[in-house]
């Protein structure tokens, strides 16, 4: 929830190398060859054996056209036959266009406390796919 100068390239590594267990990236892409680019990514990373943290990021100029909407469940299911129990999310608590969108794709969105300045959107996956 910060800007990054630069990555390191261990980050690089840990965002591009997916296990498709463990760790997963699903990207929306427009155009073809030369022209090809990534306008969306969703992607979960595991905790522990039943919980997973996930994250979503559409380009500006793609955003409210349903490319998130249309990510997020598929890697919530993906999870889900993975064996997770438990994804999660965090938000920053002033941002209430994406804990709408958090509520809408069903997830429980805990109230932040004064000294947060994030909340806890997460999701059952064990009864919700």
């Amino acid at each position: 929830m910060h800007a990054l100068r630069e990555p390191g390239e261990t980050q690089i590594q840990n965002l591009v190398n997916v296990d498709h267990h463990r760790t997963m990236a699903l990207v929306a892409v427009t155009g073809e060859g030369q022209t090809e680019r990534i306008i969306g990514v969703a992607r979960y990373a595991a905790d522990s054996d039943t919980e997973c943290e996930f994250a979503v990021s559409v380009a500006d100029d793609w955003q409210c056209r349903g490319i998130g909407t249309t990510l997020v469940p598929l890697l919530f299911e993906h999870a889900a036959r993975e064996g997770f129990e438990t994804i999660y999310g965090r938000v920053l608590a002033d941002n209430h266009r994406m804990i709408e969108l958090a509520q809408w794709l069903g997830l429980t969105v805990e109230p932040a406390s004064a000294a947060e300045h994030t909340v806890r959107a997460w999701r059952d996956l064990r009864h919700s796919t």
